[in-house]
């Protein structure tokens, strides 16, 4: 009998897992409902528990920070001056909507598009946000910068890759964070989509093949209608 995964915080409809959760009755004037419920887009128990989970943490978090509004700091009455506490909790919490770091990105990309797709597609993903994470470290993607996206491009420059090499790494990075990022709900501006480089640097060029080289193979076919066909695609 396989093993129950429990996903709490969520229901099930239609096969999908959904998030839910009740608002605490302390922070539910900044609301307009009592609850918070939406899509986890899943329908695998373990990728809701992982999301559900995350969701909660990330709301915790960020109803604690509500909650401390207004509340004294521990030894505040020891500071020179309270202005800048003060200040900070006037404005609201200051939170990160979301932890989801590179490597949550690959694992999300991988739990969803991965499926039924063969070992060079996971390859590629893990080995390509595999860079942003030997180079940049595994951060959270609201912290990547352009800086970060540059450095990744200088680093394959400085391994002698080709120009094309360098846009499918790219372009694969680009689209592992944005999917991620997408299903997360997370409001993310991709510092990889537009990283210049020389995309001819190193690209070999392939000739032509000749005409008379295209003849002597057709005269050395053995089948008249391959002949046909190859005179015909040709243009012979």
């Amino acid at each position: 009998m396989p093993k129950y995964i429990y996903a709490p915080y969520t229901f099930v409809k239609d096969g999908i897992f959904y998030f839910i959760r009740r608002i605490p009755v302390d922070v539910r004037k900044h609301y307009t409902t009592s609850k918070i419920s939406h899509s986890l887009k899943t329908r695998s128990p373990q990728v809701a528990a992982s999301r559900a989970m995350r969701t909660a943490s990330q709301l915790d978090e960020y109803w604690y920070q509500w909650k401390c509004q207004g509340v004294r700091l521990p030894g505040q009455h020891l500071l020179k001056t309270s202005s800048m506490v003060v200040s900070r909790q006037s404005n609201g919490p200051d939170v990160k909507a979301t932890a989801l770091k590179v490597s949550d990105c690959v694992d999300i990309y991988l739990n969803q598009k991965g499926v039924g797709k063969g070992d060079t597609f996971k390859r590629a993903a893990t080995r390509n946000c595999g860079y942003v994470i030997k180079y940049c470290g595994n951060v959270p993607i609201e912290q990547l910068s352009k800086a970060h996206a540059n450095k990744v491009r200088d680093e394959l420059v400085a391994k002698g890759m080709a120009g094309s090499s360098i846009a499918r790494i790219l372009g694969t990075i680009r689209s592992v964070l944005n999917f991620a990022a997408s299903e997360e709900g997370v409001d993310f501006k991709n510092p990889f989509g537009n990283v210049y480089f020389d995309r001819s640097a190193k690209v070999q060029v392939r000739s032509p093949v000749q005409a008379s080289d295209i003849k002597l193979v057709i005269s050395r076919s053995s089948r008249p209608n391959a002949r046909r066909s190859m005179m015909t695609y040709a243009g012979l």
